[in-house]
């Protein structure tokens, strides 16, 4: 009696356990909200550019076409969270019901999806990087620049960490 009121219990453990990956599905669903946002924000950061445009210089021009491509960027981030985060820990896309998803989502590994991550991370980083450096005559300290040159080295060291371990651990296993 002991056996199957333990193998009972194993199985609900079990089943709460597989089930659990669903609370994920609330937080995927948050972060479509969040990329609806950012496309909002970003087609207001492009009407305001638009109408401005003619009185700018050529640094706010430059600006301004730095800021939409780091909302572009963050939003392609938010995608790949979004379609990999559901796919790797909720459930199977199934790709017959889906034909438009797009191609790398059905051959990029844990390791790749982490690469990446981390190289948008890095993008974003380098464009903030840029607009305080074309800033630093306005309103950006020296200190600020700075920090955020070393804060760019830092991820691009890490990214090189990454991805020598990444493909260490790959070749280690016979996985080109």
């Amino acid at each position: 009696m002991d056996g199957n009121l333990s193998r009972e219990s194993d199985r609900i453990i079990v089943r709460l356990v597989l089930s659990s990956r669903w609370a994920m599905a609330p937080l995927i669903v948050g972060l479509i909200g969040a990329l609806a946002l950012l496309v909002i924000s970003f087609l207001t950061e492009l009407w305001g550019f638009a109408i401005r445009l003619a009185g700018m210089s050529q640094t706010e021009v430059i600006l301004n076409v730095l800021t939409l491509i780091d909302l572009t960027l963050i939003g392609g981030l938010l995608v790949i969270v979004i379609q990999s985060g559901y796919e790797n820990f909720v459930e199977k896309i199934n790709r017959g019901a889906a034909p438009d998803s797009p191609e790398w989502m059905t051959r990029i590994s844990f390791g790749g999806l982490k690469l990446k991550l981390f190289a948008s991370l890095m993008a974003i980083t380098a464009i903030t990087l840029l607009k305080a450096i074309m800033k630093l005559e306005l309103s950006v300290s020296e200190t600020q620049v700075r920090w955020l040159a070393a804060a760019t080295a830092i991820f691009i060291v890490a990214y090189a960490v990454l991805a020598f371990t990444d493909r260490f651990t790959q070749h280690g296993r016979g996985d080109h």
